[in-house]
């Protein structure tokens, strides 16, 4: 069944015409926790060949039982260390597994004197009583020239755990309105004029055209988006971030 979720309707309305009104209502509070795992013997100050696993989370109560479980789960994908085959795994397992995997790389190369380091952070940017949106970023080191690191987000409806997209929020047809305020915000937050096609900068969308992904999350100022690096360039030019106003979105709402 459709479900309809009018109480960020007004939220986003609220937001974009800058009126003052009563506080939005939440369905769940919740208090920040850490996870943390190291090699054998931990990482001492003077001690670079280790390897830490770090998670500070979020940890949700007065939630039902369903969007806890969908929570938990979400939130565990989002701060994958990025190997699939422990997609299906607990962060707490998958900590393990990065531990064990550091430690079998050094008794295969007992002269290594670099240390591996996952850290990630889940922050909640909006609790409504019908959006939840959090924002995972993590930071990664296992050797080589350089680390990775990169956001994801995570949307659920907080009653039951189900996923929210832009197709539950905006009217049908509603693409390419979208996909034009996404580049004009895009090439404002690099300072790219209109003139200057994307190649000539480093950037490679398909055929040149500017195309929004579906890594987005939702924000008190409008809709996020974040394009992580390698995905439309190279390492150099890092990650790319932006954000399309509540305002110019209300007409699109349902």
């Amino acid at each position: 069944m459709k479900y309809r979720i009018p109480s960020l309707i007004i939220f986003i309305f609220l937001y974009s015409c800058n009126i003052k009104t009563e506080e939005k209502k939440v369905v769940g509070s919740y208090e920040m926790k850490t996870f943390r795992l190291e090699s054998k013997g931990a990482c001492s100050d003077d001690s670079l060949a280790c390897a830490s696993f770090k998670i500070n989370y979020p940890v949700f109560t007065g939630l039902p039982q369903a969007a806890l479980n969908s929570l938990t789960n979400e939130i565990a994908k989002s701060v994958s260390t990025g190997n699939p085959e422990l997609d299906s795994l607990s962060f707490h397992e998958e900590g393990k597994a990065f531990i064990a995997e550091y430690e079998s790389f050094v008794a295969e190369y007992p002269d290594n004197t670099l240390g591996w380091s996952f850290d990630a952070t889940v922050d909640v940017a909006l609790n409504s009583d019908s959006l939840l949106s959090l924002v995972a970023t993590y930071e990664s080191f296992t050797g080589g020239a350089h680390g990775s690191y990169g956001t994801h987000f995570i949307n659920l409806n907080p009653k039951n755990g189900k996923k929210i997209t832009l197709s539950d929020l905006l009217k049908p047809g509603y693409e390419p309105a979208l996909t034009k305020l996404g580049e004009e915000a895009f090439r404002s937050s690099l300072e790219l004029k209109d003139s200057i096609l994307y190649s000539e900068e480093g950037y490679e969308f398909p055929d040149g055209v500017f195309t929004l992904n579906d890594n987005y999350g939702f924000t008190n100022q409008g809709i996020r988006f974040v394009f992580n690096i390698y995905e439309i360039a190279p390492y150099a030019l890092g990650s790319q971030d932006f954000v399309i106003p509540y305002e110019k979105i209300k007409d699109w709402l349902k």
